[in-house]
């Protein structure tokens, strides 16, 4: 019989939003995309199209392992007494970038990768109390789309190490996250200098300042920090039904990616991984799966 995996809360960190009205369409969906699902699937080598409904990894979990949203009343729960391990949890980074819920300005990686230890904790407290024996027993897992599998580097590989009572983690999954970098067709990887709307942050060399690897490692490394075994990578191989930006950045990014990640770029290294035809995101995106 196969082993069954440990019930830990889910933590869902979403992807990057380019530009101020995709950061507003992001805080105003309550789940920022973990709730999005496709009834649209490639067939074949002509590219054909067949229904096939996926609720949403949100709906999957609720229905095939009975896990809860951490929603009560307009807002996320703030005791211990209505929400336990099968809950799913949203790293709403986003909403300080917003104008209508935030400051309207963007932030660093070290603020949101920082801003996701305190939420992890906040997250033990309010399911364990000061239970004891549940607070040593307590883990999570972490779910990560695009550059939000860097943010959760960034806190892994960095933050984590100076935080006092860190919380656990069990497993990580990313999907389509450019683990080494984004590159672009005839000029490769995206330049440090170009710094619109944190685009820099793509770049060697300022992820191996957040992610705290020396010069000479490659930046789809660990470096030791979690046990590889335990991260997995999923990449997406479908570069043209990436749609975002007019089809602009699957034209700049060229073929062997999603449309927005080069495959070779879209997993940790030594880390278990797989590939599926599907975008980075939309109607046909890899987190629609």
């Amino acid at each position: 019989m196969a082993k069954q995996s440990k019930i830990y809360p889910i933590i869902y960190v979403r992807g990057y939003a380019g530009t101020q009205d995709e950061v507003e369409d992001t805080v105003a969906d309550p789940y920022m995309g973990f709730n999005m699902g496709s009834t649209k699937l490639r067939q074949n080598c002509d590219g054909s199209i067949i229904k096939h409904i996926f609720e949403s990894p949100l709906v999957r979990l609720m229905k095939d392992y009975g896990y809860k949203d951490a929603y009560l009343d307009g807002s996320e729960f703030d005791t211990d007494s209505k929400v336990d391990n099968h809950s799913v949890w949203i790293y709403r980074y986003y909403e300080s970038v917003s104008n209508d819920l935030g400051e309207g300005k963007r932030h660093e990686m070290e603020v949101y990768a920082e801003g996701l230890g305190q939420y992890l904790q906040k997250i033990r407290a309010i399911i364990c109390g000061n239970n004891k024996k549940k607070l040593k027993a307590f883990k999570v897992y972490l779910i990560a789309h695009s550059m939000g599998g860097l943010v959760v580097r960034c806190w892994l590989q960095n933050i984590r190490l100076s935080e006092k009572n860190s919380v656990e983690v069990e497993k990580i999954f990313t999907y389509a996250t450019p683990h080494n970098g984004i590159e672009l067709k005839g000029v490769g990887n995206i330049p440090k200098l170009f710094k619109i709307n944190n685009t820099e942050n793509f770049n060697h060399d300022r992820m191996r300042e957040y992610l705290n690897l020396p010069k000479d490692m490659a930046v789809n490394s660990l470096n030791g920090t979690f046990p590889l075994q335990n991260f997995f990578s999923l990449i997406g191989t479908n570069s043209q039904d990436y749609t975002a930006g007019l089809g602009l950045a699957r034209k700049a990014i060229g073929s062997f990616s999603d449309g927005l990640v080069k495959i070779k770029n879209a997993y940790v290294a030594g880390s278990p991984r797989a590939f599926v035809h599907r975008a980075h995101s939309g109607h046909f995106g890899v987190g629609e799966l």
